[in-house]
């Protein structure tokens, strides 16, 4: 549920947020990085209306299609630790598709590994081998993924908020490759291999209650990737800007950053909003490794074209609405981009380019 200085010209606080004001402190990325492990994986199953956990994986299958994979965990509303499972595998214009909501116990996980059951879904496995099953009425597949880029943390990997250090938690899987074996309409079972990335998240908070706003965008090129992740909190909190930044290139880890300058090129104001949110639709960046000082690196998200401005609440059920519209308006924003990203390590440039998909995510002014 994502993934945020002064800058350089047009500030992004001063774009995307308000003034600040007294308030509960925050703590974000502390300490050394964590080595991913299977205790990052199961799930935390807090209690709180706040708390939701979610599981995405994408994968791609050039000139064949795609799979899509995600299962969320959530409380808000009524009834705690409820699951929704939902994703796709499309091949060859054929799909095998399932969506599927279960009350608490309508789902089960094991404590001493990574395992769970959902109803037409299961994930388990490890960080160095997970795997996606899914069925519906027409067939079934099953996936192994395995990493390119080991799996990432944002330092420790945890936002906390407040004295009482609630966390929002973070693991990234930058690149892996994706075999999965399928049978679709009663056929025999056939292979298939691509690439793709994924995520893990948790929070003990809504994001109504720690975030003023988001934005992520996540790009692959070749043997590159990146991933960025920022969040403006607010509410009861102090205002921050939080960042994050992973560029890999196979199964080298080329940049990590928590402090990069970014300067947006091109802004939408939303008039037809209440708040008048406004949003970053191109943008630049620069910066050097978290630890390297040698490793500096350069970056420019270019609008193609908004693809998405969607109010979130419009087609949630009438409970949660109730419920998040005394905390928040929220509104999503959505973009084809191009990118252009350069790494300089010493003497040696790594420069990739290609499109990608960025989403800005406006909760409160």
């Amino acid at each position: 549920m994502s993934r945020i200085l002064s800058l350089i010209g047009l500030s992004l606080v001063t774009t995307l947020a308000g003034p600040s004001r007294a308030a509960e402190p925050v703590f974000p990325y502390q300490g050394s990085r964590a080595v991913v492990g299977v205790r990052h994986l199961i799930p935390v199953m807090k209690g709180g209306e706040g708390y939701g956990e979610k599981y995405t994986f994408d994968a791609e299958f050039p000139g064949r299609g795609k799979l899509y994979f995600s299962m969320t965990i959530a409380n808000l509303g009524v009834g705690d630790h409820k699951m929704e499972v939902k994703g796709h595998l499309k091949l060859d214009g054929q799909e095998i598709g399932h969506k599927k909501e279960l009350a608490s116990d309508e789902w089960s996980y094991a404590k001493d590994k990574f395992e769970i059951n959902a109803g037409p879904a299961f994930i388990g496995g490890t960080p160095d081998a997970l795997v996606l099953k899914a069925k519906d009425e027409k067939g079934w597949w099953e996936a192994t993924l395995t990493p390119i880029a080991k799996p990432w943390r944002p330092r420790n990997g945890q936002i906390q908020f407040g004295t009482d250090k609630k966390a929002s938690d973070y693991t990234v899987f930058p690149s892996f490759v994706a075999s999965v074996k399928y049978s679709m309409d009663g056929g025999e079972p056939k292979t298939v291999e691509g690439r793709g990335y994924g995520s893990h998240s948790w929070t003990e908070l809504g994001l109504y209650d720690q975030a003023r706003w988001t934005l992520d965008v996540r790009g692959a090129s070749g043997d590159y990737t990146f991933d960025m992740r920022e969040m403006g909190t607010g509410g009861d909190f102090e205002q921050k800007r939080i960042p994050y930044l992973v560029i890999t290139k196979g199964n080298k880890l080329l940049v990590e950053s928590f402090d990069y300058e970014f300067n947006a090129t091109e802004i939408f104001d939303d008039t037809g909003h209440e708040n008048r949110y406004r949003v970053p639709e191109s943008f630049t960046f620069t910066g050097r490794d978290a630890s390297l000082e040698n490793v500096q690196f350069r970056g420019k998200i270019t609008k193609v074209n908004r693809y998405e401005r969607r109010d979130m609440l419009k087609n949630v059920n009438a409970a949660v609405k109730f419920v998040a519209k005394q905390m928040a308006k929220p509104m999503a924003y959505g973009y084809d981009v191009k990118y252009l990203i350069e790494v300089k390590t010493g003497e040696q440039i790594d420069r990739f380019e290609g499109t990608a998909r960025y989403h800005v995510y406006h909760f409160n002014p």
